[in-house]
């Protein structure tokens, strides 16, 4: 039997909650657009699987497996089977605080995550999907060389993007009506910037309005491999909206050639890895990452400069963290995710691995750490190897950037998964 549920949940928070994508020093003041949270069911025979977008730059992976977990009991799957992402906005509200007004919206969200499965699954109806893939220009590369040989955070216009659309539609069995859309791109939701004190989905959830009001159906809109590619058009609503019409215009052309069928195969796999980080610098190494960190990102870095010289002289110079890799398969199509930010060429070394163009590998999936640079990456430097763990490491526990052959290592372990 071939079934698929859909359930959407406005997550809009109330103004004065902290923003989380840039240091900001104000709270929301204004809300341009509503956001989200959607969760799709497909079930095939005796498998079922949860798929939720939430519109957040991205959560714990503490937090996120709590929800899975949630999900897990109520709906009597595994909780390998639910799929948690997120769309990376970097105009959405912050989950991880010691103030009240985020802790009691957190707790609302994470209900919220749990009652929209549980309602896509009463929603579940006989369905059949569709695939289809193109190229297009919605991202550019951000990491800029110098004449030194380094990089810096700026444009790279010859740099790698991974320029596949994807989509995969949902519609009813009977009624050839659509239910459901996932769009699979990469580019940053960071079309808005810290000078922004708007609360939005980015182009993203414009992106989602528009197809919504159009094609009568819900939805979302998935990241791929988009640490190093920032949108292509930034820094303001107009350039927003450019974003999303783009987006939207490359789903429009390819939604007449989809060719639908039943749910034929449906298989959610997952691995852990135990991932090796750096080796923990010397002290006046640590000094220098912790300063800089302050100069240009205007962090405290007191709690990771005191965190990791205390590990250093306990001698815990090589720490290690778990990762789960997960994928799930829809007939032809699949997405296999992280809960970590990969470079594009991660992507695009992926799914040529696999010669499958509907083949997609991305980040902000089950949670969030950090940042797994490319090997090459760590030769050039640049914010993503040298300063992003000091920044985010104290919350998400990603003290020092992962080993140099990480990303290598993580493409070999899911494609054992297929």
């Amino acid at each position: 039997m071939s079934r698929a549920g859909v359930y959407k949940v406005d997550i809009t928070p109330p103004l004065g909650i902290d923003f989380i994508g840039y240091h900001r020093p104000t709270g929301v003041s204004n809300i341009d657009e509503h956001i989200f949270l959607t969760a799709f069911v497909f079930e095939n025979n005796n498998t079922k699987s949860v798929f939720i977008s939430i519109d957040n730059i991205g959560m714990l992976v503490e937090d996120t497996l709590v929800i899975r977990k949630q999900i897990s009991s109520k709906l009597k799957i595994p909780t390998e089977q639910i799929t948690v992402v997120y769309t990376h906005t970097h105009s959405g509200p912050a989950t991880v605080s010691t103030k009240k007004i985020v802790k009691i919206y957190k707790d609302t969200l994470m209900s919220n995550a749990v009652k929209a499965a549980i309602l896509a699954d009463k929603n579940l109806q006989l369905s059949e999907i569709g695939w289809n893939v193109t190229l297009g220009e919605l991202g550019i590369n951000r990491r800029e060389n110098t004449p030194d040989g380094k990089v810096i955070m700026g444009t790279n216009p010859i740099g790698p993007v991974d320029k596949r659309v994807g989509i995969l539609v949902i519609r009813n069995e009977k009624t050839k009506k659509l239910s459901g859309l996932i769009i699979f791109c990469t580019a940053h939701p960071n079309v808005l910037k810290g000078d922004s004190d708007i609360l939005s989905a980015d182009y993203p959830g414009l992106t989602r309005e528009i197809l919504e009001n159009i094609l009568k159906c819900t939805v979302i809109v998935v990241q791929g491999a988009s640490e190093n590619i920032n949108a292509m058009y930034r820094g303001s609503l107009e350039n927003m909206e450019k974003m999303a019409q783009a987006l939207s215009g490359y789903v429009l052309t390819m939604l007449p050639k989809v060719k639908f069928e039943p749910i034929k195969i449906l298989k959610v796999v997952s691995t852990t890895l135990l991932m090796r980080l750096k080796e923990i610098p010397e002290p006046l190494e640590i000094h220098k990452m912790a300063k800089l960190a302050e100069k240009e990102w205007g962090v405290n870095t007191d709690r990771w400069h005191s965190v990791i010289l205390d590990k250093r002289k306990r001698n815990e110079t090589y720490l290690t963290i778990n990762i789960e890799i997960q994928s799930t398969q829809i007939n032809e199509g699949s997405f296999t995710g992280i809960p970590m930010e990969p470079f594009s060429e991660t992507a695009i070394e992926f799914k040529e691995k696999l010669s499958d163009e509907l083949a997609f590998f991305g980040g902000y999936t089950n949670g969030y750490l950090g940042y797994l640079p490319t090997k090459e990456a760590f030769l050039e430097g640049g914010y993503e190897v040298e300063l992003n763990h000091v920044v985010y490491g104290p919350i998400t526990n990603l003290w020092m950037p992962p080993d140099e052959n990480t990303a290598t290592l993580i493409i070999e372990r899911a494609l054992d998964l297929f």
